[in-house]
């Protein structure tokens, strides 16, 4: 076996360990996440419990305080939010430093880890935003929905029980429809909306869930590429759909157009598409010079030509429905395919 073969084997053993404690890395911080939110709603619950009267009823003169205890747990859950993030940030950014370290002093391997896990923490995305603002939007919109529909069924459930009183001090019989107001304040109806709410696909914990995958992601996948990125073997890397790739997007298009002339998927250097979106588990993996045959070298295509040559279902998997009608009718180029339809239907109605 030559030394390259013996280099390729070892490497590809190493990644093949790393990324299952990637895959690992990933089910395990977001199932820590789900707990620390799970966590959070019982607590307001208990909270919400400490607040009521011997009715059950969370009175407006209490809403005051209750919102500052749950304002408390909630800044609660976004510090704990933070450092689970960065610590599974900076582990992902060393697993992605694995399939090398074979071939790279420990010291290097610790610089590049380092620097990866700096990089994403301070990187800022075509919005302007970096994680930290990120995680303070998350944070605060879920801060914000709890404390609105708190607010929002006590002042309500306030309101009912106001009327009610004035009705029965005139001798009237308030109507059912009034006294099922009334209980908008109630502890448990405030628990049902809050637990409701917290399933919204929408809600704060969908929201940080796929900031967390995402960066993750990105840290380790962008350890990966720096420490191949002085290896003389290799000559790019492969864009790999992750084993529980959901349905066709744009990563199928990644994976298999032969753009550069190097083989379905492969990327020189410096020049991938991954990550292709966020909340994505596509990783890639070092493809050496020697694995380049002539017919990887004549089959190179565009993109264009790749997409034209695809059914109906992947192309508008990977391009939707409004590029591929531009596809179609011919008017679709390369540089529109990342566009936002937005921007191409003022272009061409």
């Amino acid at each position: 076996m030559s030394e390259l073969s013996r280099k390729k084997a070892t490497i590809r053993r190493a990644q093949a360990l790393a990324l299952a404690a990637y895959f690992a890395l990933d089910k395990e911080t977001l199932s820590a996440q789900q707990e620390h939110y799970e966590s959070s709603l019982s607590e307001i619950l208990t909270v919400l419990a400490f607040h009521t009267d011997s009715s059950g009823i969370v009175r407006l003169q209490q809403l005051q305080a209750l919102r500052r205890d749950v304002e408390s747990v909630l800044d609660n859950l976004a510090r704990l939010q933070t450092s689970l993030l960065n610590s599974s940030i900076q582990q992902g950014a060393e697993i992605g430093t694995r399939a090398f370290q074979s071939y790279k002093t420990v010291e290097a391997a610790v610089d590049i880890s380092q620097r990866t896990t700096r990089y994403v923490q301070q990187f800022t995305g075509a919005d302007g935003l970096q994680l930290s603002d990120r995680l303070w939007i998350v944070n605060d919109s879920n801060k914000t929905a709890v404390v609105r529909a708190i607010n929002r069924a006590v002042i309500q459930g306030h309101s009912a029980s106001e009327a009610a009183a004035q009705l029965i001090a005139s001798g009237e019989v308030p109507a059912a429809q009034m006294q099922n107001k009334v209980q908008q304040g109630s502890e448990q109806n405030i628990g049902n909306v809050l637990k409701a709410q917290a399933k919204d696909p929408d809600a704060a914990y969908w929201q940080a869930r796929r900031l967390f995958r995402t960066e993750i992601n990105r840290a380790h996948g962008m350890a990966y590429q720096n420490s191949l990125a002085d290896d003389d073997d290799v000559i790019g890397t492969r864009f790999m759909l992750s084993p529980n790739h959901p349905r066709v997007d744009i990563c199928d298009m990644h994976a298999t157009v032969n753009r550069y002339g190097l083989g379905r998927g492969v990327y020189p250097k410096g020049k991938s598409p991954w990550p292709a979106h966020p909340n994505t588990l596509s990783y890639e993996e070092a493809v050496f010079e020697d694995e380049v045959s002539e017919e990887d070298r004549s089959g190179k295509e565009d993109r264009i030509s790749w997409l034209a040559n695809q059914p109906g279902n992947i192309r508008v998997g990977v391009l939707g429905v409004y590029k591929n009608n531009l596809l179609q009718s011919g008017v679709l180029k390369e540089t529109m395919i990342n566009s936002k339809v937005r921007a191409l239907k003022k272009r061409f109605g």
